[in-house]
């Protein structure tokens, strides 16, 4: 079908109400627009096509004319473009971006739109193609969307959580390293706020205020170590290094945040301040723990009026034990003992061991005058039960020095000392008994 001659002309087509000239919209359309025009009828041969079009094939606009977009485009553009064709062919408005065939390159990205061309009663009788050269635009894209891929990348693969924080801390993505640290799902947190999160903000009072600092401006960045809960249950230490991004104006427009697990970190320190404080073979604490709990005690009763007592406790027999089965026995015995001490004290009660056979237990809290002679007997009664150890068993008991502040010193080495002297009393005795430093 050909279309009617009042629809063919470009001119007529694009005037606004015939309020400019015919000739200038046709130069415009010719030469002006920046686009490439053309109409194509049902046939999808060109009844019209502007400079701009022509030029892309290196030609002029009358030899194209009458020419199909077949013959003019490879098979495969014609593949990219056939498709939208025929949708717009059905009556649709079509827009979509190609890669498309221009003299002197290997092809230029453009913008397309395509719209049915209709003749008076609405039959489409053809389709109108408007395109526009994107290609630097196309290709900064790309290379954003494939730095942004690479970006993605590494973020997953970093041994880091990755955080991007809104200005209001909700997720707007998350690595997926969290599944791995924490158990949890990275696309179920986004859009949700971070300190809404009962697995990141619970206990975390620190954590907190460090993301309050940021979003009131008060801090550009800040580091913050938090104790995470996995969703097994198990505590996860973590470092946090937050930044904040702003505006030109100063407003915090997101936020950053890099999370580490430092879980073995924090362990490890943690055993070895254990083997510092604690004896090895018992795990009770050891002197210095002692000393400075004591200090501590003596401090706070001397603000209080309130008493500390201390139990200096040396086995009876255990040299024996040593001698008749050797030290690995000896040592079978000493776990034992220390044992039955921690089942005897309180639970308020602090108990140590200074060495060798030599126990201490503190009391530095509710202590009355009977409390040291009540712990004690209970000591005696523990150590009443034979010690079993690997091929037989033993039976060892204490003697027992005991100092009191008040009336004695408030210096914990002077308390310890008294205390272990009147041990030796014990022991000069007849052992198996408490004697009491005084005054």
């Amino acid at each position: 079908m050909s279309p009617p001659r009042e629809l063919t002309e470009p001119a007529q087509l694009l005037s606004i109400a015939h309020r400019v000239p015919q000739e200038i919209l046709v130069h415009a359309l010719d030469r002006s627009i920046g686009a490439s025009v053309s109409l194509v009828g049902r046939d999808l041969c060109l009844q019209y096509v502007n400079a701009a079009f022509a030029k892309s094939f290196a030609t002029t606009p009358e030899a194209l004319l009458g020419q199909s977009l077949y013959a003019l485009y490879g098979p495969d553009h014609v593949a990219q473009f056939k498709p939208h064709v025929e949708r717009a062919l059905a009556g649709e408005v079509v827009t979509y971006e190609r890669r498309s065939k221009v003299a002197m390159s290997d092809g230029i990205w453009f913008a397309v739109a395509l719209t049915p061309w209709r003749d008076a009663t609405g039959e489409v009788i053809g389709i109108m193609s408007c395109s526009m050269q994107v290609h630097e635009l196309k290709l900064s894209s790309e290379a954003l969307r494939a730095a942004n891929e690479r970006l993605s990348s590494h973020m997953d693969n970093s041994p880091l959580i990755v955080f991007e924080l809104d200005e209001n801390l909700r997720v707007a993505h998350c690595s997926s390293r969290i599944s791995n640290m924490l158990g949890l799902d990275p696309k179920k947190l986004t859009g949700e706020g971070l300190l809404d999160v009962p697995t990141i903000a619970n206990g975390n009072e620190s954590l907190v205020a460090a993301f309050a600092r940021l979003t009131s401006g008060a801090e550009s960045s800040n580091r913050v170590e938090s104790k995470l809960k996995h969703a097994d249950g198990h505590i996860v230490y973590c470092d946090w290094f937050n930044s904040a991004l702003t505006d030109a104006s100063g407003k915090v427009t997101s936020i950053q945040a890099l999370v580490q697990d430092v879980s073995a970190r924090v362990e490890a320190a943690e055993q070895l301040l254990h083997i510092a404080t604690h004896d090895t073979l018992t795990g009770l604490a050891n002197r210095r723990v002692l000393t400075d709990r004591l200090s501590h005690a003596l401090a706070r009763a001397e603000r209080t009026g309130e008493a500390v007592a201390l139990l200096f406790i040396d086995l009876d027999g255990f040299k024996c034990v040593n001698d008749l089965y050797g030290h690995a026995v000896g040592d079978e015995v000493l776990i034992e003992v220390a044992d039955r001490l921690r089942e005897v004290a309180r639970g308020s009660d602090f108990v140590a061991r200074l060495g060798g056979d030599e126990f201490v237990i503190l009391l530095d809290t509710d202590v009355h005058p009977g409390s040291p002679s009540a712990l004690a007997e209970r000591v005696f009664d523990g150590l009443s039960r034979p010690c079993r150890f690997t091929g037989g068993e033993a039976i060892v008991g204490a003697s027992i020095g005991v100092a009191m502040h008040p009336p004695l010193s408030n210096l914990a080495a002077d308390l310890i000392r008294r205390a272990d002297a009147a041990m030796y009393e014990a022991k000069s005795a007849g052992k198996g008994v408490v004697r009491y430093a005084t005054a």
